[in-house]
């Protein structure tokens, strides 16, 4: 299940059974008052009987002046109590008293009994709510299993092109040499691969394959590559130490060359991409349009831009989120972008 998916079912389940769970909530809450109340009525008719027997073990008996007190009515304060006429008296009420410390065992008692249905009937909510979940995104999640097959066949249709084209150039560079038309179509040819990765990445979650690598050096080929699809752009390199850690090479060739590309894609014309190496930093800084709403730049589909998908930079957060990557983005509208990439949480080291 990707993360998306798993997000999706945890907030619809979440809603579900917080919603269920609050009506259980307030049926309890109005089942305790009917017990309670039902309670109340019960030992107010065990002291009227005892009032005529006087043979009642758990209650205590006295005498108290008629003054405002009313007969046959239950006391709560203090324990329960209750007054009751005596034949041929006019001066006293009967007073039958059942003990604080019974009254808090019998409601303990009812709270037990009720607390155990509740925990019960949460839990079989629970199966319910994860049920009924599961259910209702199913259809979704198949319309997103199709889509991603059909997306994935596309992808896998577009290597046999992809390879005719690389070959017959090289032939044609082969028997006529180096062409300016030749190379346009070559860096193409390039940003379609590029492309092609993005999707790639973006439909699989590749399990990590962690290594050592030289992360200066690759920067400095991934900077080169980058530089043959955009020509006219100027690309500088600096390193102020080595660093090699320990990670996923595949996954950070996807990170630097999306951020590489965006670095050269929307640049200015004949503007500058620079990169530099200083400690566990890697900079990337571009002097094109900078970002407006710098909040926003990384989700999924967002793009301030016509061209483009809005998926590069979704997928960079995704990946450097799964190698334990820390990047801070320092941008300005028409006056570039800086990116950072920390490696310091990976095992490794900078000389």
């Amino acid at each position: 299940m990707k993360s998306y998916e798993k997000e999706s079912l945890f907030k619809n389940f979440l809603v579900f059974f917080s919603l269920l769970e609050l009506l259980l909530i307030l049926l309890f809450s109005e089942l305790y008052r009917t017990e309670h109340t039902k309670y109340n009525q019960n030992l107010l008719k065990t002291m009227q009987v005892c009032s005529y027997s006087l043979n009642c073990e758990q209650f205590t008996f006295d005498f108290a002046p008629k003054e405002d007190h009313i007969v046959n009515k239950l006391y709560s304060n203090d324990g329960n109590y209750a007054y009751f006429t005596i034949p041929k008296s006019k001066k006293y009420y009967m007073k039958i008293s059942y003990a604080p410390q019974k009254v808090e065992n019998d409601i303990w008692l009812i709270k037990k009994s009720l607390w155990i249905k509740f925990i019960l009937a949460t839990f079989l909510l629970l199966v319910v709510a994860l049920f009924f979940t599961f259910y209702s995104l199913k259809p979704i999640r198949t319309a997103l299993r199709i889509n991603d097959e059909f997306i994935k066949d596309i992808l896998h249709d577009f290597n046999t092109p992809i390879t005719s084209m690389i070959l017959n150039i090289q032939m044609f560079e082969r028997d006529k040499g180096e062409n300016f038309f030749i190379k346009k179509v070559s860096h193409s040819i390039d940003t379609i691969l590029l492309l092609q990765n993005n999707l790639k990445s973006f439909l699989h979650h590749s399990p990590t394959q962690n290594q050592e690598v030289d992360i200066a050096n690759l920067a400095k080929r991934r900077l080169e590559y980058i530089q043959n699809i955009y020509p006219k752009i100027n690309f500088n390199y600096e390193n102020h130490n080595s660093l090699v850690k320990i990670t996923n090479k595949d996954l950070l060739i996807r990170i630097l060359d999306n951020l590489l590309s965006n670095a050269a894609k929307y640049n200015k014309p004949n503007g500058e991409v620079a990169v530099w190496i200083k400690g566990d930093l890697l900079h990337i800084k571009d002097t094109g349009k900078g970002i407006k709403d710098i909040d926003k730049v990384l989700q999924r589909y967002y793009k301030e831009q016509d061209r483009g998908l809005g998926l590069g930079l979704h997928i960079v957060q995704k990946l450097i989120q799964e190698l334990n990557i820390e990047m801070h983005i320092e941008t300005k509208e028409h006056h570039g972008t800086l990116i950072i990439l920390n490696f310091k949480h990976l095992t490794g080291k900078h000389v």
